[in-house]
């Protein structure tokens, strides 16, 4: 074939129903329903989306007009870059300003730090930190984190004795969102004093924003990307109607307010969701009489602290990496990477730098600042938004129906919902339907888990710090949101292996394996992946072809536990007569076998001795944990 002919062929047109019927072959008699997802937010996705499935869709044709959805400006990042918004730690002053400056320096174009690391910082600290960084141009984002109110006090008295200076970017804190992860609602008074504190900061600084919705401990507690938008919806609503009473024009609150969404692991849902939430939220404006300019609102966006595992650390970058793509993808204005060993207290110089380096990666190699929507147009993309954007105001109309956010928490309705899913979200997990790299599947023994860093305590200062001019006055008590990662069930079982070992106990579990290997690896490396998740070695047995190979293995490591892997055919030749030499030696352990086999049968074992088995499906954490206690009761001294 010659070049012209070449470039005039084409792949062939197919068909929906050609495709269906290739993929249920594909399938071998399976329907293909098979190949259909339920998501936690209860929405089904499909394995093909086709242009028949936006047909009743209004799809924005461009960005920055209509409903938003693929953004609030017409040139996406080449009009306003996304800004690189890395919250460094460092207790002290010196620490801190040198690891900022050594950031702008090499990338970071946002001044951001834990709040929380300088509460022990006065006055004339703050003052002088402020002095020196406002000076160089960047724009501060800083999520107070239960100190607004002082570090406002601060703000003001800095601009009433220096009336030219001027800050830009994000300071503030969603009041809401930070007393539901403490049990408490915010009190008429602390909400008196955010009006308060807000209206003065309007006043001084004209650039900055300061109304902060914070989705996080929501995201943090297991929420659904729906819940967290109808969350996010219903919270900006009450800021809005408490800042009207207090003087405001609804176009003023808009403009002063900014949206911090966590970015989880799903990432065409994640994406989806910012892109979601400004087609919701631009309805939320017109409802109150607003177009245009006054519609826009700052989003930024963090990875999520929920997705993270002190198991294998580094897979922490993967997952940082893809939810930080995501929302790049979706359409942010700040960004926040947590560094790969965010859940032991200190972040490591290493991991503070590959953090920032993948925002750096997007924009400088992956050239996601040089396009405009790029998800637009895709037809699951596309559907999934407007999927999300409907699941979400429905469950916003059921909010308000119940009196609002603050009545929904004080019933408890909305942290029963989010319990709810959280508790489904770990059972997936502990069954394996759901998988995290390192935790619950594919661990690594080999690996040294760091200790958890204890904070020190800040210096006594003579001065008033921030930490102690902050205080919470609520008076009224709700259900908490207790935030934790997801792999925190997991990590609990491996630091119970790990104190075992510390003891001096082998923590090694003892695999029969039957017939030749083609015959029991299968099951043999199912069962080695499942102990290992819970800090357990196990040390296989050659090719038992006799019941005296099995014998003499265990004989030889005399171990408290052992599985026999095998076929079922080897089980029914093999299994009873392990356990009757088990028996009438008076041998101090305990067997299982890999899999399930007829319900009579196991029966018939366990009279016999057999413990139970591991199997495809079970409960890892209720397994793990029970086999643990074999070696936590002495029972292999």
């Amino acid at each position: 074939m010659k070049i012209e002919e070449m470039k005039e062929q084409s792949f062939p047109k197919i068909s929906v129903q050609e495709w269906q019927e290739k993929a249920e072959a594909s399938l071998k008699g399976k329907p293909l329903a098979k190949l259909k997802t339920e998501t936690y937010e209860k929405i089904t996705l499909k394995p093909l989306y086709i242009p028949s499935d936006l047909e009743k869709e209004e799809i924005d044709q461009f960005p920055g007009e209509q409903s938003f959805t693929r953004g609030f400006s017409k040139g996406g990042y080449i009009e306003k870059p996304f800004k690189i918004a890395q919250p460094l730690k460092g207790k002290d002053q010196q620490t801190l300003t040198g690891k900022l400056e050594n950031a702008l320096q090499s990338g970071q174009d946002t001044i951001s730090f834990s709040v929380n690391d300088v509460s022990g910082w006065t006055y004339d600290e703050v003052k002088q930190f402020f002095q020196q960084f406002s000076q160089k141009g960047f724009p501060f984002y800083l999520l107070t984190e239960g100190y607004s109110v002082p570090f406002a006090t601060f703000l003001t008295k800095w601009s009433n004795e220096e009336p030219s200076v001027q800050l830009e970017g994000v300071i503030g804190e969603d009041l809401l969102s930070q007393g539901v992860a403490k049990g408490v609602i915010p009190s008429e008074e602390e909400m008196s004093k955010f009006a308060e504190m807000t209206s003065a900061l309007k006043e001084r600084f004209a650039s900055l924003k300061t109304i902060v919705i914070n989705t996080a401990p929501y995201h943090n507690a297991g929420a659904t990307v729906v819940q967290e938008l109808a969350i996010a919806l219903s919270e900006a609503v009450y800021y809005i109607e408490l800042l009207q009473a207090n003087g405001w024009s609804v176009a003023e609150i808009t403009e002063k307010m900014v949206f911090h969404f966590p970015i989880g692991s799903q990432f065409f849902i994640e994406l989806a969701k910012l892109r979601a939430f400004r087609k919701i939220w631009t309805t939320i404006c017109r409802g109150y009489g607003l177009d245009g300019d006054s519609i826009k609102v700052t989003i930024g966006a963090e990875t999520s602290k929920f997705t993270l595992s002190k198991l294998d650390r580094h897979v922490n970058i993967l997952r940082t990496g893809s939810e930080a793509f995501a929302a790049v993808v979706g359409g942010i204005e700040y960004l926040q990477v947590a560094p790969f060993d965010e859940p032991f207290g200190q972040n490591s110089q290493l991991a503070e730098r590959v953090a920032k380096n993948i925002p750096l990666l997007l924009k400088s190699e992956s050239h996601l600042d040089k396009v405009i929507d790029p998800a637009g147009g895709s037809y699951f993309v596309e559907s999934l938004t407007a999927e999300l954007g409907r699941e979400s105001w429905k469950l916003f109309l059921q909010l308000d129906e119940q009196g609002g956010i603050i009545a929904s928490l004080k019933t408890g309705w909305i942290q029963e919902q989010i319990t709810e899913v959280m508790e489904k979200r770990v059972a997936d997990l502990a069954v394996r339907k759901q998988s995290m790299i390192g935790t619950n599947i594919y661990s690594d023994l080999q690996e040294e888990i760091p200790s958890v860093v204890s904070e020190t305590a800040p210096e006594i200062k003579q001065q008033e710090s921030i930490k102690e001019m902050a205080g919470f006055t609520s008076t009224e008590t709700i259900q908490p949101l207790n935030g934790k990662r997801l792999a925190e069930p997991f990590e609990q079982l491996r630091e119970r292996a790990k104190k075992l070992l510390d003891h001096g106990e082998k923590v090694q579990a003892g695999l029969i394996c039957l017939g030749k290997l083609k015959e029991f690896k299968p099951r043999a490396d199912f069962v080695t992946g499942v102990l290992a998740s819970g800090g357990i070695l196990a040390v296989k047995s050659d090719e038992c072809m006799t019941i005296e190979d099995a014998v003499q293995f265990m004989k030889e490591t005399k171990l408290p536990y052992y599985c026999i892997c095998g076929t079922d055919q080897a089980y029914e030749e093999f299994v009873s007569d392990i356990l009757c030499e088990v028996k009438t030696k008076d041998i101090p352990l305990q067997i299982d076998i890999a899999g399930l086999m007829e319900d009579e049968m196991m029966q018939e074992w366990k009279n016999r001795g057999l413990n139970g088995a591991i199997y495809l499906r079970q409960n890892l954490l209720e397994k793990l944990s029970s086999l643990l206690t074999i070696w936590e009761g002495g029972q292999s001294k």
